[in-house]
C-alpha cells in the first residue's frame, strides 16, 4: 500500500471503543479498510456514532459521513484486510502470506475489470487484462494444490478463508460469461442488422409513378395520331370536293351562248345540280370541322402528358439517383462497421472462453483442497487432466446481408437529351402523326451522384466472417437487384 494512500486514511482513534483501541488487530484492520476505500460509520450497539471520520480534504469520506448510515464492505477488501491482519499477527508464515497477497491483488485487479468490462462490452484492453489475472491466480491456486497433495503446502484456516472469497469470485466471472455473451452475441446480431438496413435508403416512393405518366403519354399519343389522320382523311375529302367539281350532266344540253328562251331551262337544270351539291359539300364540311375539333382537343390533352411526364422523371431521376447514393454509403459504413464488430468481439470472446475455464480450473483445485487426504490425489489428477468445453460461449458471425442493390440504369439519361427524345418519342410510331412539343428539360444538378449512371449502383464489401460458431471468420460478397425500369 502507498505510503501516501496511509497518509490520507480516514480515520480518528477516538471513533473506536476502548477495547477496540487497544486491540492491534482491529485497529490494523480498521487501517486497512480505510486505505482500500471504505469509508464508514463505526456502530457500538444500538447507538450511531456520526463522528466525522475524514479529513476536510476527503470529498468521499465527507459524503460518506453525510450518509448517516453504514456503508457495505467490499468482499475483496474484507478478505485483504483479513489476509493483513493475519500476517502481522503470526497466524501466517511470511512465504503463505506472500503468495495469499499476491493472490488477493490479482483478484482485486480481475473483479475490478470485470466490473469496467460489464459498463464497456467489448473492450479488448479490459477483456485481455482480466484474462491475464485469472491466469495469474490459476497459475497460483494449482501450485497450492499440488503442493498440499504432495505435502509441501499446508494451508491455515485464514488462507483457506482467503482461497473461498477467491473461489465465490471465480463462479461470478463465470455467470458473467454467459451475460457478456449474449451482449456480444446482440452486438453481432445488430451489425448485421444495421448492414441489412441499409436497403431501407434503395425504397423510393411510388417507383413507378414515372413508367406510368410515360406510358399514359405514348397511350395518348398514339390515339392522337389517329385522330389526326381521321382529320387529314376528313379534311382531304371535303377540299377534294370543293376544288375538283364539275359542271352539271343536263349543262352539257344547253347551248353556248343561251337566248332568252333558254334561261328557264337553265335554271331548272342548276337548282337541281345545287341542291345535290350542297348537300354533300356541307356534310363533307361538318366531317372536316369535327375531326379537326377532335384531333386539337386530344393534341391539347397530349401536350400536358408531355409536359407531366417530363416533370415527373426528372423528380424520378433525383429520388433514385439520391437513393442510390445513400444506399451506397450506408454499405460502406456498416459493413465496415461490421467488420470493426467482428474483429472486437473475436479478442473478447476468445479472452472469455480462457476466463471461464481459468475459473473453472481454479474451482476444481479448491476442490481438491476442500477435500480428504484420500480424496485429494484422485482429484488433483482430473483437475489436471480437465478440458473444459466452451462451445456454449461460440459467437455466431454473420455474412454481409445481401443487398438488395440499387440500380439507376432507368434514369441513364433524362429528357431532352438526344437518347431519350430518340427512344422515347422519335422513335415511336405514332411520333410521325403526334409529333411532340419542345421537351422541358430537368434542372441541372449540382454534382454527380453516381460515376457511371448506366449501371448498378451498390456498395463494395470487404470479406467478413460467415455463418458459423468457429472463432475464424471467413469471407462473402453482396448482390444488387434492378429497379423498373422507366
Amino acid at each position: 500500500v502507498k505510503q501516501g494512500h496511509l497518509r490520507s486514511a480516514c480515520m480518528h482513534a477516538n471513533i473506536l471503543s476502548p477495547a477496540m483501541a487497544r486491540s492491534k488487530e482491529v485497529l490494523d484492520l480498521f487501517l486497512l479498510l480505510a486505505v482500500f476505500g471504505s469509508c464508514f460509520h463505526w456502530t457500538s450497539g444500538n447507538t450511531a456514532a456520526s463522528v466525522d471520520m475524514c479529513s476536510d480534504s476527503s470529498s468521499v469520506c465527507a459524503a460518506s459521513v453525510a450518509l448517516h448510515r453504514p456503508r457495505e464492505l467490499p468482499r475483496d477488501h474484507m478478505m485483504l484486510a483479513l489476509s493483513r491482519d493475519a500476517l502481522a499477527r503470526g497466524a501466517l508464515s511470511a512465504e503463505e502470506g506472500s503468495h495469499l497477497l499476491m493472490l488477493e491483488a490479482e483478484l482485486t485487479a480481475a473483479v475490478g475489470a470485470r466490473a469496467q468490462s460489464s459498463k464497456e462490452s467489448g473492450r479488448t484492453r479490459v477483456a485481455l487484462e482480466q484474462e491475464g489475472h485469472l491466469g495469474r491466480i490459476l497459475a497460483s491456486v494449482q501450485k497450492l494444490a499440488v503442493g498440499v497433495v504432495n505435502g509441501t503446502e499446508q494451508l491455515s484456516e485464514t488462507a483457506m478463508t482467503t482461497l473461498s472469497v477467491i473461489v465465490d469470485e471465480m463462479q461470478r466471472i463465470r455467470n458473467a460469461t454467459a451475460i457478456l455473451h449474449t451482449e456480444n452475441q446482440e452486438e453481432v446480431d445488430g451489425a448485421r442488422d444495421r448492414v441489412a438496413k441499409c436497403d431501407d435508403w434503395a425504397v423510393i416512393e411510388n417507383p413507378t409513378h414515372a413508367a406510368t405518366k410515360g406510358k399514359e403519354h405514348a397511350t395518348c399519343r398514339s390515339s392522337e395520331a389517329e385522330s389526326n389522320r381521321a382529320k387529314t382523311t376528313a379534311c382531304a375529302k371535303y377540299l377534294a370536293v370543293m376544288q375538283g367539281f364539275d359542271a352539271p350532266d343536263c349543262a352539257a344540253s344547253l347551248p353556248a351562248k343561251p337566248q332568252t328562251s333558254d334561261l328557264g331551262v337553265m335554271l331548272s337544270c342548276t337548282q337541281a345540280w345545287w341542291r345535290g351539291f350542297n348537300t354533300s359539300a356541307t356534310a363533307l364540311a361538318a366531317s372536316c370541322n369535327e375531326a379537326t375539333a377532335i384531333h386539337e382537343k386530344k393534341k391539347r390533352s397530349c401536350d400536358i402528358a408531355q409536359t407531366n411526364y417530363e416533370a415527373t422523371f426528372c423528380s424520378y431521376h433525383t429520388q433514385l439517383t439520391s437513393a442510390c447514393s445513400r444506399y451506397g454509403e450506408c454499405r460502406t459504413s456498416e459493413v465496415a462497421e461490421q467488420q470493426k464488430v467482428h474483429a472486437r468481439v473475436q479478442i473478447a470472446s476468445d479472452s472469455r472462453k480462457a476466463q471461464y475455464v481459468a475459473a473453472t480450473h481454479i474451482e476444481c483445485y479448491w476442490e481438491v483442497l476442500i477435500a480428504s487426504p484420500e480424496q485429494q490425489p484422485s482429484l488433483l489428477e482430473k483437475c489436471l487432466s480437465l478440458q473444459v468445453p466452451t462451445s456454449q460461449l461460440d459467437m455466431i458471425y454473420h455474412d454481409v446481408p445481401q443487398g438488395a442493390g440499387c440500380d439507376v440504369s432507368p434514369v441513364a439519361t433524362r429528357p431532352c437529351q438526344e437518347p431519350w427524345l430518340q427512344g422515347r418519342y422519335e422513335g415511336e410510331s405514332w411520333y410521325a402523326d403526334a409529333p411532340t412539343i419542345e421537351c422541358t428539360p430537368c434542372e441541372p444538378e449540382e454534382s454527380s451522384t453516381t460515376s457511371d449512371p448506366s449501371t448498378t449502383t451498390s456498395s463494395s464489401t470487404t470479406p467478413m466472417p460467415s455463418s458459423s460458431t468457429t472463432s475464424t471468420p471467413t469471407s462473402s460478397t453482396t448482390s444488387s437487384s434492378s429497379t423498373t425500369p422507366m
